[in-house]
């Protein structure tokens, strides 16, 4: 599913808003640039991965670079909530309306 987007979208940069709102769930250096509609996506992602519980989750980078995209992430839970982070992590670069690989069982 490919996601249209007005041509007036602005890219802006939410690194530091993140950090202020996740704290350790974002890794050093990481850089989070999106655009207003999809920053809610993100949020509300990031809040679904909290829940599953001290997992070392990590956001490494979320960067749509329009055309293309880079989005990293790293964490420490056991194998089934390693899996449950990766198969929400690649509904996240669908919902994000990025071009993604079939999500995984």
């Amino acid at each position: 599913m490919r996601l249209l987007r007005p041509a007036n979208d602005q890219l802006i940069d939410y690194t530091a808003t993140l950090e202020f709102l996740c704290g350790d769930m974002i890794a050093p250096g990481c850089s989070v640039i999106l655009d207003e509609r999809q920053y809610p996506i993100l949020l509300g992602y990031l809040e679904r991965i909290a829940e599953i519980g001290d997992i070392n989750f990590r956001l490494e980078m979320c960067v749509d670079h329009r055309p293309g995209h880079s989005v990293s992430w790293d964490n420490d839970g056991d194998r089934e909530q390693d899996d449950v982070v990766d198969h929400l992590m690649a509904e996240l670069v669908e919902a994000l309306g990025f071009q993604a690989p079939s999500l995984p069982k």
